[in-house]
């Protein structure tokens, strides 16, 4: 029966078949798939390391690209050839739009970063840890795990409702035709809708990623020096992977399926 209820709320289960729905896509051509978001890290660290503008052109950039990955991965779903011009599909399909909400997530980004400076936090002292390790004393360690440790994770809590605001945004966009603060508003609204299933997601997300770091700190023994290819295959691997959920989940919430009296329309967005 269609379901025109959209975004459509899906039950706790449904984090996990995205999940499924992401490694099977993946499947269909890893090689490929991993050689664009090669594409994509190569292209984000050229665009980084220009002078004072690198790391806005970067977030600028970052949703045209992975609209690019929303065109490759609705090829596969579609059965079509994937080809290397798909991971390019956002450069001539909307990228104003897209842009805006790379805008928005680094203006938001660079405000919960002030309010953790404005709280205390000190990220020199962090790094200045970090490197000393065991030199440093017990009780200025434990004294700036109490100071950091609470900012950290309220910057977290702060970032959740950016994650959600932006998680469906770029197909809404490319897909569904929404303008960029509508894509926002609306996915932040379908993200709230489906909390339950975006738990389930992340936790069995969290829980393959440990897994898959301890196999392969396990194996780092066996491996030498190949280990830190392998840790760059597994990195390149999860970002296809995550970039082949978002195509899942916004499939699941959003899409009207193929074979329905609807299938040739558009979805209808209201806020």
């Amino acid at each position: 029966m269609p379901d025109n209820d959209i975004p459509r709320q899906l039950p706790a289960a449904a984090g996990l078949a995205w999940l499924k729905t992401g490694f099977a896509l993946y499947r269909k051509n890893p090689l490929l798939l991993t050689a664009g978001t090669t594409i994509f890290f190569v292209a984000m660290l050229l665009l980084g390391i220009i002078p004072y503008v690198g790391q806005v052109l970067s977030e600028l950039a970052t949703p045209i690209f992975v609209a690019g990955f929303m065109a490759a991965f609705r090829a596969l779903d579609e059965g079509e050839e994937l080809e290397l011009p798909h991971f390019f599909a956002g450069f001539t399909n909307k990228p104003q739009q897209l842009a805006v909400v790379g805008a928005v997530y680094l203006l938001l980004s660079i405000l919960i970063a002030w309010v953790a400076l404005r709280l205390g936090f000190n990220p020199k002292a962090l790094m200045e840890a970090a490197s000393a390790g065991d030199k440093i004393n017990p009780q200025d360690a434990q004294h700036l795990l109490q100071t950091t440790l609470p900012i950290l994770l309220l910057t977290l809590v702060l970032l959740i409702p950016i994650g959600m605001a932006t998680w469906f945004a770029v197909p809404l966009i490319f897909f569904g035709g929404a303008g960029p603060f509508q894509a926002l508003a609306i996915s932040f609204r379908a993200s709230l809708k489906n909390w339950l299933a975006f738990t389930v997601f992340g936790l069995l997300g969290f829980l393959i990623w440990t897994v898959a770091v301890i196999l392969l700190g396990i194996l780092a023994y066996a491996l030498g020096p190949l280990t830190g290819i392998f840790f760059l295959l597994l990195l390149l691997m999860s970002w296809s992977l995550l970039f082949a959920t978002i195509y899942a989940s916004y499939q699941a919430v959003f899409a009207i399926w193929r074979g329905e009296d609807q299938a040739s329309s558009a979805p209808e967005f209201s806020l």
